[in-house]
């Protein structure tokens, strides 16, 4: 079984902060590269954590969301910078999925990464 790793992901000015620890790390898993319009606008390459993994470092009202289409899945980012840092669920059940945004994390390499193109254009 391999080891857990421990991230931290920011926006730009560092108003938003959150760390968190998954396995397999993400240089050995797949990040997801999605053609959906806001994925694309934004740039996002995302890993999917379980909420419980993750530790939200920083006041509320440093966040502001954007939802769209069915709501479901808000997007958080900076008040201050406008970074794109993660998403979560707004569906009901245990441990939904927070999508945080590669490009955030500190450390990680982005071209030596594997990534999933996933088709949410045309979904």
């Amino acid at each position: 079984m391999t080891d857990q790793k421990s991230y931290t992901a920011s926006c730009h000015c560092g108003n938003v902060k959150l760390s968190f620890s998954t396995s397999p790390p993400i240089e050995e898993s797949d990040v997801v590269s999605c053609n959906c319009s806001i994925c694309h606008i934004n740039g996002y390459m995302l890993t999917y954590v379980p909420t419980s993994k993750v530790t939200f470092e920083m006041d509320k009202d440093a966040v502001t969301e954007y939802r769209f289409a069915s709501r479901n899945y808000p997007h958080y980012f900076c008040r201050t910078c406008g970074t794109s840092v993660y998403a979560q669920s707004a569906l009901p059940g245990e441990d939904q999925p927070t999508a945080i945004n590669v490009r955030a994390i500190h450390g990680v390499d982005i071209k030596a990464l594997k990534v999933y193109e996933h088709d949410g254009k045309n979904m």
